[in-house]
């Protein structure tokens, strides 16, 4: 799911209430954020809502303005809490299945991109009905119909940073796998490729030494991948 002209759309006044109650109860502060998110855009005049486009400190708020949704998500299945404390969460689980009508579901996000994982489709249906009102009616937001959607990942793929997700048989279970995404793939052949062209045009050892980074990088990025050894 992605979240429609998020960085656009962010209210202040909501923003704003948020970092103080996360604690940040410097009115300084928040009066400088304040000022930040009112900057002047050339053209447009002071802004009413949203962040500043490419500013520095915009990844930083859009985690505090979504920090809401992560606490809410997780509470409706992977932290909710149970009157006994069972000492291992694959018992918590097994007895909130057992004793709750609540759905089982995971979830991961970045920024205003985050992916949902359901076991069945109906769960999925309830889970992205409810997420989409609960973050109109709770931040003011929107979900992109066009970027957005139920994937049935025993069947096919669902990309997120990267990164292609499927799901795999594991005996009589399925288990969620990943691996590089062809685009992904594609995109750092041709940045190598660049760049060993780069070297070939002028071998300095900073041209290779650059060379050696891009690589390294790339790998630190994507082994995590649980198929990463596949894509080499």
């Amino acid at each position: 799911m992605i979240i429609k002209g998020f960085f656009d759309n962010v209210n202040h006044g909501k923003l704003l209430k948020q970092l103080w109650h996360l604690g940040i109860r410097d009115k300084s502060l928040i009066s400088i954020i304040g000022k930040i998110l009112k900057s002047e855009i050339k053209g447009i005049g002071k802004p009413n809502k949203g962040t500043p486009q490419g500013g520095i400190i915009s990844p930083l708020l859009s985690n505090v303005v979504l920090n809401e949704l992560d606490w809410w998500l997780s509470d409706q299945w992977e932290t909710k809490t149970t009157n006994y404390p069972y000492k291992k969460e694959y018992i918590r689980y097994k007895m909130l299945k057992r004793r709750s009508n609540l759905k089982e579901f995971f979830f991961v996000r970045y920024a205003d991109d985050f992916k949902i994982f359901c076991r069945d489709y109906k769960t999925a249906l309830k889970i992205f009905s409810a997420t989409k009102q609960w973050l109109k009616e709770r931040l003011g937001l929107d979900v992109s119909p066009e970027k957005s959607k139920i994937t049935n990942i025993r069947k096919g793929k669902t990309e997120f940073l990267g990164f292609s997700l499927f799901a795999k048989r594991n005996g009589n279970k399925y288990t969620a796998r990943s691996k590089i995404s062809e685009k992904a793939i594609a995109a750092m052949i041709n940045k190598i490729t660049e760049q060993g062209q780069a070297i070939q045009r002028n071998s300095r050892p900073s041209q290779v030494n650059k060379l050696n980074a891009m690589i390294l990088g790339m790998q630190n990025y994507y082994n995590i991948a649980t198929l990463c050894s596949h894509d080499s």
